[in-house]
């Protein structure tokens, strides 16, 4: 394993480019945007190949909006084994470039790596949404109910579960499936914030209607 010497101390870089890693998200939670970058470059630096700092640079990049940017990161990191990041790339493959085969892809092959379950809540979260993109309903609503045995208080696969019925023109089964999602959705997240919006006006429909 390569080291460097500091001192007469001798540190690994997988080890270096953790420490980097967790200062980088000291800087984050203080706001410090072009130190968090700093921060994860540097751990970059010392192990190309740290596949966490990749995805937490491409998860940096998405978070101001630099698409581009974090497709790259994310695709190193997949290269590299990590599941998660194709989770994310897949994501974004579905939000900003609107391939749905590509992201189903890259999700099939994230599939085959996850052992977390967290991971594989994401996975199928964005399996669900790109088959619901994809007009495929009854795959996607299988996917999302699949999600939610591994999180039942995953806001996401409700508000994409609504869209399915709404789709598959189960409008009755479709308004609960709303409120959860209205109850558990984050305003802070971009994806999220739509679907709120989705979901009170589906709603305010529904009161009217009454």
């Amino acid at each position: 394993m390569l080291a460097v010497g500091f001192g007469g101390w001798k540190i690994a870089l997988p080890e270096l480019a953790s420490f980097f890693n967790n200062i980088a998200f000291e800087n984050y939670k203080a706001n410090r945007l072009a130190d968090t970058q700093k921060a994860y470059e540097l751990a970059l630096w010392v192990d190309p190949k740290s596949r966490t700092a990749l995805y937490n640079l491409g998860w940096l990049c998405e978070e101001v909006q630099d698409l581009q940017c974090a497709r790259g990161k994310y695709l190193q990191a997949a290269k590299l084994g990590l599941p998660a990041a194709y989770s994310n790339l897949a994501r974004l493959y579905i939000v900003d470039q609107k391939n749905y085969p590509a992201a189903v892809h890259f999700l099939l092959q994230g599939w085959k790596l996850a052992e977390d379950d967290r991971v594989k809540y994401s996975l199928l979260k964005n399996l669900g949404w790109a088959r619901l993109e994809q007009g495929r309903y009854s795959e996607a609503l299988q996917h999302l109910d699949e999600a939610i045995k591994l999180d039942s208080e995953g806001p996401a696969t409700y508000c994409l579960k609504a869209q399915v019925l709404e789709k598959m023109k189960n409008t009755k089964e479709a308004l609960p499936q709303w409120k959860i999602c209205l109850k558990y959705a984050d305003s802070q997240e971009f994806d999220e914030d739509i679907w709120i919006g989705m979901a009170r006006q589906r709603l305010n429909e529904e009161k009217t209607n009454k």
